[in-house]
């Protein structure tokens, strides 16, 4: 999402005749995008600001702006205190407004503002149906720094898809921090699906950040029945300990979490999964880590995003973990290495298997369950083909292209 939100930064900049570098010294402006879910992310961008400083100084007319969800936390007053060389603060809940905060700085924009590809190949592109979160899980800043839940209508949505289809997008990849929870009247998430993928030249639909209570029998009917859908899903679980599960007011039991993994599998066996873990949150035993650890067996994810507990100010849960730093960090070791353990298991598996792989190069693409795949011959960039896999290397299949 921080990405999207660059993008879009990015766009009305391009507006104002501005173009990206990479080269600081060539740069007239900075847009510092800042995250806080994490004290180390909030740290790396006070540390980058700083770094900022003589850059500014170095050339008259510069401008630097801060933006995103450090931005919205702290405010305009401490950045400004502490970097008084800043020229504007836009926090996350402001992003809509970014334009016109701009147009104090620099001149108005003159072109469209539809955003490009910067993180993704060109045939894949950002869209958010979302913002901000209405669930209270207790170690989270985002209802906090973003707000609640917001869903955009389905056909601004729609004008989105087709203006990056028009730029060349083929994959489709929709934001929301919740992102299933998306709705419009009686038209629900898999109703937005259904026409995303109707829109002529989408090729595949990806999304995340899924909440698994959001989930429904009709999403699942959906997700059976359109093979537009990629056969990945990332579904963050946090945690394999009920007990623990309770705290974070995820509102789900691991019992009840495995089992919304064996209905998407059941609507499509071919589904991988990947997840989000968090070790170390306040309370947590050794029975509830090995819980943990039961659960990514049991879960069976291609891959996983595990992270240290950081508490966060603004978050429910603001106490600080029960165990040292060293013991956290053996225990990240441990999970790091079960899902290292299981997610190669599931890369192997792909072998024989028949990919549905989106070209994004001649000889390289992505399968719709989220694998790099290298191709056994060239195939035209943007094309679906059917790969027969044959081997892996690293974290890349490969494969015969059928006819």
């Amino acid at each position: 999402m921080n990405e999207a939100d660059s993008e879009l930064a990015a766009a009305d900049f391009a507006a104002r005749g501005y173009e990206l570098t990479d080269d600081l010294k060539k740069a007239d402006a900075v847009v510092v995008n800042t995250c806080t879910v994490r004290q180390q992310a909030e740290n790396r961008a006070l540390s980058q600001l700083g770094r900022l400083e003589g850059w500014k100084a170095a050339r008259e007319g510069r401008k630097l702006f801060v933006i995103g969800c450090a931005a919205e936390r702290l405010g305009f007053g401490t950045l400004r205190h502490k970097f008084p060389f800043i020229d504007g603060v836009i926090g996350a809940k402001a992003l809509d407004g970014l334009s016109e905060e701009l147009d104090k700085h620099l001149p108005p924009a003159a072109g469209e503002t539809t955003p490009s590809n910067i993180f993704n190949s060109p045939l894949s592109a950002y869209v958010t149906v979302m913002r901000g979160c209405s669930l209270k899980c207790t170690y989270c800043i985002v209802p906090s720094v973003r707000g609640p839940a917001a869903f955009l209508p389905e056909e601004e949505v729609l004008q989105q898809v087709r203006r990056r289809v028009e730029a060349g997008a083929r994959e489709i990849v929709l934001l929301g921090q919740t992102v299933n929870a998306w709705r419009e009247g009686e038209r629900r998430f898999e109703d937005l699906l259904d026409s995303i993928s109707s829109v002529p030249g989408v090729l595949r639909l990806r999304f995340m950040s899924p909440h698994p209570i959001y989930f429904t029998p009709a999403w699942l009917r959906a997700y059976a029945e359109n093979p537009a859908v990629a056969r990945h899903i990332h579904l963050p679980v946090q945690s394999g300990s009920d007990r623990i599960l309770k705290s974070m007011r995820r509102g789900y039991t691991a019992a009840e979490y495995l089992g919304t993994l064996e209905k998407i599998r059941k609507a499509d066996p071919d589904t991988v999964f990947s997840t989000d873990f968090i070790v170390g949150y306040p309370g947590e035993t050794k029975e509830d880590f090995e819980k943990t650890l039961e659960l990514v067996r049991r879960g069976r994810f291609g891959f996983a995003f595990c992270f240290k507990y950081s508490p966060r100010p603004g978050a429910p849960a603001k106490d600080a973990p029960d165990i040292t730093d060293a013991e956290m960090r053996a225990r990240l070791a441990r999970l790091l290495e079960e899902v290292k353990k299981t997610g190669g298991g599931i890369f192997a598996e792909r072998i024989g298997r028949i990919e549905e792989v989106l070209v994004e190069s001649a000889r390289r693409g992505k399968s719709s369950s989220n694998f790099n795949c290298r191709l056994d011959r060239e195939c035209a960039p943007g094309s679906l083909v059917r790969v027969e896999v044959t081997g892996t290397a690293k974290t890349e299949l490969s494969g015969k292209v059928l006819p």
